[in-house]
């Protein structure tokens, strides 16, 4: 592995080919991807101005900052471009100028200026917004319950996606956490249900492994799922599918390789398109429709999880051990705007 692999331009600094190397290895695909991406956007920067990138001055950091944010760049973005800064003078032995105080209190104008709040995806909760989950008669506007119905379980895909929106809800995985799941990790439990082993995690690196539940809704449509692959137990359970027409006419469905992270989103909007079509998510005019799909994510799963676990009564250190996090911040955070409903003044003020 070459310098020129994480940095595409000339620099008065080489860094060791060793050190590169063993911190490619020691991070992971996305935040390796991540850091290449930052440096080339500063690298490019820099290249304009004629700076150079290695080693960077404190006021060309601060000044890169300033010019990102009036592009329009968010406050976490700045963050993340400062780290990345900082890591390159790391793996180039050379003294770090995102500590200078002209840059810190710079990132702290910013963030002032900016504000830190980020955007969240949509929350994709089982039943819909509803009180509590355990006991209200749904599906209520858009929902995983609204969405797994109309599913249309006749053919392959519809097999599959039922499959993998039920499992992501389940398990309140992250879209490449989906992607990895093999056959092997799932297993049976009692009363129908499952489990599932996730070998690796974002915050589980090194996979030390953690198990997640699966429900008997999830293990019946992986079960179907899995008829329709030929009764497979080996590779990735959610796959590309490949749609022929034999001469009669009819759809001839082929299984391919795994799916890419990516597909993830994509999948939920067809499943959305599908449930709106069929008239499953209830009185929803069009603006609120879009603005729905605009915002449905592969992370939604996971944020409608954390907010029906909450709604249902689960304390946060349960849902942070369910859900495998390793901070309180992110969860409590999800359910922000639920506590709203449940707080001093709803109770007294809804009332009056």
């Amino acid at each position: 592995m070459t310098q020129a692999e994480i940095i595409p331009l000339d620099t008065a600094v080489a860094i060791n080919a060793a050190v590169i190397d063993a911190a490619r290895r020691a991070m992971s695909e996305n935040s390796w991807r991540a850091l290449r991406a930052d440096i080339r956007i500063f690298g490019a920067w820099c290249a304009s101005l004629g700076s150079p990138v290695l080693p960077a001055a404190p006021a060309t950091v601060a000044a890169f900052l300033r010019d990102q944010a009036a592009g329009g760049k968010k406050a976490a973005t700045l963050a993340r471009y400062m780290a990345s800064i900082a890591r390159l003078h790391a793996l180039a032995d050379q003294p770090d100028p995102t500590r200078a105080e002209l840059v810190r209190l710079e990132l702290k104008a910013q963030r002032r200026a900016l504000g830190v709040r980020q955007s969240q995806a949509k929350g994709l909760r089982f039943r819909g917004q509803v009180a509590d989950p355990l006991v209200a008669a749904g599906p209520v506007g858009v929902c995983v319950e609204a969405m797994l119905l109309a599913a249309d379980d006749r053919i392959a895909r519809g097999q599959r996606d039922r499959a993998l929106l039920s499992l992501a809800f389940d398990t309140g995985l992250r879209r490449s956490e989906v992607v990895a799941v093999h056959w092997g990790h799932v297993e049976r439990g009692t009363g129908g249900g499952g489990r599932l082993f996730v070998p690796r995690s974002k915050g589980d690196q090194e996979g030390a492994g953690a198990y997640a539940y699966l429900s008997a809704r999830t293990m019946a449509a992986l079960a179907a799922w899995r008829a329709a692959c030929g009764g497979t137990r080996e590779g990735p359970v959610f796959r590309r599918l490949h749609r022929t027409r034999n001469r009669a006419g009819d759809d001839v469905w082929t299984v391919g390789t795994g799916l890419t992270a990516q597909s993830v989103t994509l999948i939920y909007r067809a499943m959305l398109d599908a449930a709106h079509a069929a008239d499953l998510l209830g009185m929803i005019d069009g603006h609120e429709f879009e603005a729905w799909r605009a915002g449905l994510t592969a992370h939604s799963t996971r944020v409608g999880l954390t907010q029906d676990l909450f709604a249902s009564g689960q304390d946060l250190a349960g849902i942070m051990q369910a859900l495998r996090w390793k901070s309180p911040a992110q969860p409590a955070r999800y359910a922000q705007a639920l506590a709203v409903e449940s707080n001093a003044a709803a109770r007294v003020v809804g009332k009056l």
